[in-house]
């Protein structure tokens, strides 16, 4: 559906269509990274304890830091799944796809993947914390949960972005339509 967008709109969007896809490509390499670099340096995770989580008893054994990353790969694997959509969606748009069904599923699946985000980023801070403190002796294990503005404004933009995609979705239903009278 490109016809009605003038050609320096076009050229605009295909520009940030590719910085965009770039920097999802190196959000993948340091998201999809970082967990395995942090859970593999012991020092890093009991900085990180004691001063993000207020823990002063864990243990920092190899199972117990496997543990962690296993908690944390459920935000990880969120995240990538987010970025995944956001560079099919810009890939839509470097197509020139734009008013259409393909980018609209794109953009409603990101907004999916930030409302799944807002839950999975404390739920796998907590099971991390529960990882590290679970060798610790009764009664000096910890269970936490923290919700933040960052995990209220991760599922506020994903809502959005569902709203978005459905206007999109009604947007290109409506120029299809049009099209079969033409």
């Amino acid at each position: 559906m490109s016809e009605s967008f003038s050609a320096a709109g076009l050229a605009r969007i295909r520009r940030l269509a590719w910085i965009v896809r770039l920097l999802c490509l190196l959000g993948v390499v340091v998201i999809g990274t970082l967990p395995f670099i942090f859970w593999a340096e012991p020092e890093w995770v009991a900085e990180i304890a004691a001063r993000t989580w207020h823990l002063s008893k864990l243990q920092l054994d190899l199972g117990s830091r496997l543990w962690g990353l296993a908690a944390s790969m459920l935000p990880t694997s969120v995240s990538l799944f987010a970025l995944w959509q956001m560079w099919s969606l810009f890939g839509c748009f470097a197509q020139g796809e734009l008013l259409a069904q393909r980018p609209a599923l794109h953009l409603r699946r990101l907004g999916l993947g930030l409302c799944a985000l807002a839950a999975a980023q404390p739920l796998g801070q907590t099971l991390a914390i529960l990882a590290v403190t679970w060798g610790n002796p009764k009664g000096e294990r910890q269970l936490w949960l923290g919700l933040s503005s960052d995990h209220y404004l991760a599922l506020l933009f994903g809502l959005l972005l569902l709203a978005l995609a459905q206007v999109l979705h009604e947007a290109a239903r409506v120029a299809d339509e049009n099209a079969e009278f033409v």
